[in-house]
C-alpha cells in the first residue's frame, strides 16, 4: 500500500468525523512516583486533564476515547465529571503496551473518518498544533507532530564507547498527535495481527505498510513526561506567563 500524494478531493474539515484516542494506561515505572504520571498535577490539576481540556476545546474533535488500567477507569472517569470534559465518549481497560492500549481504544470507534491519537502524559499540546496535524492527516492520509533534531547525535557501542556520529539532517522527534484516516490504522492492525512487530507508536506500524507519514512542525514545549526532571520543567513550563 503506497500513500506518497496528497489526497485530492476531500471535503473541509468541519465536515469530518474525527475521534481522538489517549492512552492512559502507563504505569510510569521510570519516573519512580508511586502516582501514575498521567495523575500527578502540575498547576493545581492532573497531567491527563491539561490534554484532554485542550482536545475537548478544539472543535474539529467530535468524541474521546481514554484507555486505562482496569483499576484507574472509575478514577479517569470521576476526573472527566470533575473538569466538565463533555466529548468523552468511554474509558475502557487498555493493555500492557502502548500499542494494545490504543488498539482496545480504536476497537470502540463506532464510526468516524480520522483518528488522532495523543499521549496522556503530553500536557502542552495547544489547538494550533492539533489543527495542523488534523490538516496534514486529512489531506494526506498519515500525519504526525515532530521536532527536527538539533543536538549532535552519536552512536555508541554497548560499552558506552563513541563508534560514529551521526549526520542530523533529516532527524526528526516524534511527539503527538498523530493523525491516520480510520481505514489505514485499522490495515496496520490487521498486518500487526500477523506479524506482531515492534513498534513504539502508530506512526511505525502504518509506515510498515508503505503509507508516506507527514511530518507537521511541533513544539519543543510539547514534552512528554517520563523522568522527575520531566515534571521540574512542566513546572516551570506552567509558570510562563
Amino acid at each position: 500500500m503506497q500513500n506518497q500524494r496528497k489526497i485530492t478531493g476531500v471535503a473541509s474539515i468541519s465536515s469530518m468525523r474525527i475521534t481522538a484516542i489517549v492512552p492512559a494506561a502507563g504505569r510510569g515505572r521510570r519516573l519512580g512516583s508511586s502516582v501514575p504520571k498521567q495523575f500527578i498535577e502540575i498547576d493545581g490539576k492532573p497531567i491527563l486533564i491539561h490534554g484532554l481540556q485542550t482536545l475537548d476545546g478544539v472543535e474539529e474533535v467530535g468524541e474521546i476515547i481514554i484507555s486505562a488500567q482496569a483499576s484507574e477507569i472509575n478514577t479517569i472517569r470521576k476526573l472527566v465529571r470533575d473538569f466538565h470534559i463533555k466529548k468523552v465518549l468511554d474509558v475502557v481497560e487498555g493493555g500492557e503496551e502502548r500499542i494494545q492500549s490504543v488498539r482496545n481504544a480504536f476497537n470502540r470507534i463506532g464510526s468516524t473518518d480520522y483518528v488522532l491519537i495523543h499521549d496522556s502524559v503530553r500536557p502542552f499540546i495547544t489547538k494550533g498544533i492539533i489543527k495542523d496535524v488534523l490538516m496534514s492527516g486529512i489531506s494526506y492520509g498519515a500525519a504526525i507532530s515532530a521536532i527536527p533534531v538539533t543536538d549532535t547525535v552519536k552512536f555508541a557501542d554497548n560499552n558506552g564507547i563513541i563508534v560514529k556520529n551521526i549526520n542530523r539532517s533529516g532527524l526528526w522527534l516524534a511527539q503527538t498527535p498523530q493523525v491516520f484516516t480510520y481505514n489505514i490504522l485499522a490495515e496496520a492492525y490487521k498486518m500487526y495481527d500477523t506479524r506482531r512487530v515492534d513498534v513504539t507508536d502508530e506512526s511505525g506500524l502504518v509506515e510498515l505498510l508503505g503509507v508516506k507519514v507527514r511530518t507537521v512542525a511541533g513544539s519543543i514545549f510539547n514534552i512528554k513526561i517520563t523522568r522527575e526532571e520531566d515534571l521540574v520543567l512542566a513546572q516551570l513550563i506552567a509558570g510562563m506567563p
